[in-house]
């Protein structure tokens, strides 16, 4: 584990993190959702629950490249520009390219590693350029799908990270997809790149439908185990363009396989329909109406698990909200629960707004329960470490991007 010291002397546990691939996880009982259309007319080809809520993950980068891109349009940014890493762009986890605080990068860098790495902090550094902070930049992000048309779309951050009040659903991304190609063709090309090099360091592109789909060009995959493995793809074959959208695969492979199907099945099918993307946007049923679900679980998607609870199980990782703090994590869920009431008492008032929780993470091939207290400010979990510390007690304070992401893995 490395753990770095940043703001107000607080440690934050920024690695132990599982890159989370298809192995042990399970699909709950959830509608995913899906949608073809062409990409010039916006006839719909195929459409699965396409109004259905669902957390957008990583796709929230191709607004978060909109938004700067309009900006670019407007006179108001350019590529060349450069953008000053704050410490909180570079310490935002889990899925980082890399970049330190204080490097200065331009905005074509920054927007090739939000897109090529889906590097979380190339996005929050671009948001921070263009809106002053990344909730200012939000809101802007928010505002602009409205006027895309993207009406149940809600952004509260720049990354895709976890937030239960993020949401999309099909249709609407692929109003953003088609909005990116008619809007900004000329940046298009930025899409279809499989690697980018800031410095020294270089990465490959994340979006593997890429290289394994004739035609495929450009834009975006996402994970997180609340929305499931996401991908918007654009493909051109024969002088026709498609925009699919899969949304709640439960393995990468498994979501470039469904879009693989929906793309050929596409193109056999030539452009019949006389449903429209636009006119989709009416046929919201009761269905529709309900919270995005949580849908993977298993392996690092293990669900956290209250003490106290009546049934003990968070179904939302975002749901970890706030600071937390983590006194050990241990082999037996009764042991973290002995050591998180020890903790409690020990704290006294130091524990006071804080919910206790024991939550079960996979680690090295096995589960572990680590004892925590969650919902803290920050102010208020640094102090409860440092008197931790002062009684030569196990504590790590972990920030809300640590705490709320599926991906990482402390103890």
């Amino acid at each position: 584990m490395v753990c770095e010291l940043i703001s107000r002397g607080l440690r934050v546990c920024l690695a132990c993190v599982l890159l989370v691939g298809g192995a042990g996880l399970s699909v709950r009982a959830a509608q995913a959702a899906s949608l073809v259309v062409d990409a010039k007319s916006g006839a719909v080809l195929s459409a699965d629950a396409p109004n259905h809520l669902w957390y957008p993950a990583s796709l929230t980068k191709m607004m978060t490249v909109y938004v700067a891109l309009s900006e670019i349009a407007a006179g108001r940014l350019s590529l060349d520009d450069k953008i000053k890493v704050s410490a909180a762009a570079a310490g935002v986890s889990p899925v980082r390219f890399g970049l330190q605080a204080g490097q200065v990068i331009t905005v074509r860098e920054a927007i090739n590693a939000a897109i090529v790495a889906s590097g979380n902090d190339a996005a929050v550094a671009l948001a921070e350029k263009v809106g002053g902070s990344e909730p200012a930049f939000a809101q802007k992000m928010t505002a602009m799908a409205r006027s895309l048309g993207m009406g149940r779309t809600v952004f509260r951050n720049a990354t895709g990270l976890p937030d239960d009040g993020q949401v999309t659903t099909a249709r609407d991304m692929a109003v953003l997809a088609m909005a990116l190609l008619r809007d900004y063709p000329e940046h298009y090309p930025l899409f279809n790149q499989r690697s980018v090099t800031i410095g020294k360091r270089s990465r490959g592109t994340v979006n593997s439908i890429l290289g394994s789909y004739q035609g495929a060009d450009g834009f975006k995959t996402g994970f997180t185990c609340g929305s499931g493995y996401n991908l918007v793809a654009s493909v051109e074959r024969d002088g026709r363009r498609v925009i699919g959208v899969v949304l709640g695969s439960a393995s990468r492979g498994q979501r470039v396989s469904e879009m693989t199907k929906l793309l050929n099945k596409a193109f056999a099918a030539g452009t019949l329909s006389k449903e429209s993307v636009t006119r989709l946007a009416l046929k919201t049923s009761a269905d529709d109406a309900g919270s995005p679900p949580t849908i993977l679980t298993g392996g690092a998607c293990s669900a956290a698990q209250l003490a106290g609870g009546e049934s003990g199980v968070i179904t939302s990782a975002a749901r970890l909200s706030g600071w937390g703090i983590v006194f050990g994590a241990y082999p037996d869920k009764a042991k973290a629960q002995k050591v998180l009431e020890e903790a409690k008492k020990g704290l006294g008032p130091l524990a006071k707004g804080g919910r206790p929780a024991i939550v079960q993470k996979a680690f090295e091939g096995s589960a572990k329960y680590s004892a925590m207290l969650v919902g803290l400010e920050q102010g208020a979990a640094g102090k409860a470490c440092k008197a931790m510390w002062e009684k030569n007690a196990y504590c790590l304070a972990l920030s809300p991007q640590v705490l709320g992401n599926p991906e990482m893995v402390w103890r």
